[in-house]
């Protein structure tokens, strides 16, 4: 005798449970109804499950036009003790699965824009910027573009923002070549006296300082203040361009216009670091500013507090020698 149970649908999925007893069956074929109206996916796939703990899967074939339908088994036999499926079920199985995704990826496939943005070259998209913008702008405003094949670094400029300054600072090294190669001056100053390596250190743009030195930058200039860029390295506690500028070749016991080394500033700032690589690549811990304080005496004004022992030992301990 052969139980047919037939559960409700759950998820968009209909799942249906054979039960197989011992006693005979007359029956030629097993039906069951659909027990949803509407069908969610083109095939289906049931369980049945059989006494002893066996299942067997079959693909059932709804019809998706109508409300219901009988949906019927083929080819159903009887369980023969193998725990595999039929070369021919797993084949139609998989065909199945594949026709499926294959239908799915084209019915959600986007538009193909971007395949046509990767046609146009490089060459083509600015010939349309370029006429885009000469239709945006006024005559008056067109003479000006024309009129200018390389920067006028004049009108560009003022006595605070110099353009190789701007761009030293946001780390735009190629339009700090484009400026070079149109006859900048990499060691222009601003009102400041400051040059654009003075503000890339002081902007800690590590990669903008490298490219500077190897162009040719002078790293011992001095600002209106009379501050090297090591002073402001060391006052930024900059580390690798402290480094970088000592291998530079820079003078470390260079004093600004109230007397401060770079060792002064080391220890104003509390950096134990950057006053050991200081003082083992010849810092002058004996230089006075013009107040008359030596780089200990600095240490020890900041009490007991604030690194004061661990700053004070360094300059009583390190000796000055070449380090790098």
């Amino acid at each position: 005798m052969v139980l047919l149970s037939c559960s409700t649908t759950q998820m968009g999925f209909h799942y249906s449970f054979v039960t197989i007893a011992s006693s005979s069956c007359n029956c030629s074929r097993i039906s069951f109804v659909q027990m949803t109206s509407q069908c969610t996916l083109r095939d289906k796939r049931c369980n049945f499950s059989a006494v002893g703990g066996k299942s067997y899967r079959k693909v059932c074939a709804v019809n998706p036009y109508q409300g219901y339908s009988a949906t019927h088994l083929s080819n159903w036999e009887d369980p023969d003790g193998s725990d595999s499926e039929s070369e021919a079920d797993v084949e139609g199985g998989e065909e199945n699965n594949l026709d499926f995704e294959s239908d799915w990826e084209e019915e959600t496939d986007a538009p193909e824009t971007s395949n046509n943005m990767e046609t146009l070259s490089a060459s083509q998209i600015e010939e349309d910027l370029i006429k885009e913008v000469e239709q945006l702008l006024e005559p008056e405003e067109r003479a000006i573009l024309q009129q200018n094949e390389a920067p006028d670094l004049d009108k560009i400029s003022t006595g605070k923002w110099k353009p190789l300054h701007t761009l030293a600072l946001a780390g735009q090294i190629k339009f700090m070549d484009n400026l070079l190669g149109n006859g900048c001056d990499i060691d222009a100053v601003d009102k400041d006296g400051q040059t654009a390596l003075h503000k890339a250190v002081l902007g800690k743009k590590e990669a903008v300082i490298s490219h500077l030195l190897r162009k040719g930058a002078k790293p011992h200039l001095q600002d209106l203040d009379g501050a090297t860029p090591l002073h402001y390295a060391v006052q930024v506690s900059a580390m690798q361009t402290v480094k970088l500028l000592v291998k530079s070749k820079v003078d470390v016991n260079i004093a600004d216009n109230e007397g401060w080394t770079p060792l002064h500033v080391a220890m104003q700032s509390r950096n134990r670091d950057i006053v050991k690589v200081l003082l083992v690549n010849g810092a002058d811990k004996t230089r006075r500013t013009k107040d008359g304080k030596t780089p200990l005496d600095l240490a020890l004004c900041y009490g007991k507090e604030f690194k004061a022992y661990d700053l004070a030992k360094l300059l009583k301990l390190v000796p000055a020698n070449n380090y790098f």
